[in-house]
């Protein structure tokens, strides 16, 4: 589950809300920040976490290495 969005970080991209299957993150209009609208919708598939530029998103503290989510070739 999505733990948290750290607001200092964050830097209104919008690309954690677009690539969440589930649409969990929204962006503030008005702060131009992301924010969690439905964590308990979250399925942990870390997208949000992986494509941060920033790394202002925290996912579920339990997990392992995760290979990347684009291999390259």
């Amino acid at each position: 589950m999505i733990s948290s969005i750290d607001q200092e970080k964050c830097v209104g991209c919008g690309i954690c809300a677009r690539s969440c299957p589930l649409d969990t993150i929204r962006i503030d209009k008005e702060k131009k920040k992301a924010y969690i609208a439905y964590g308990d919708d979250c399925m942990t598939c870390y997208f949000c976490e992986r494509l941060c530029p920033t790394g202002a998103i925290f996912v579920h503290p339990f997990k392992e290495l995760l290979p990347a989510v684009f291999p390259v070739k």
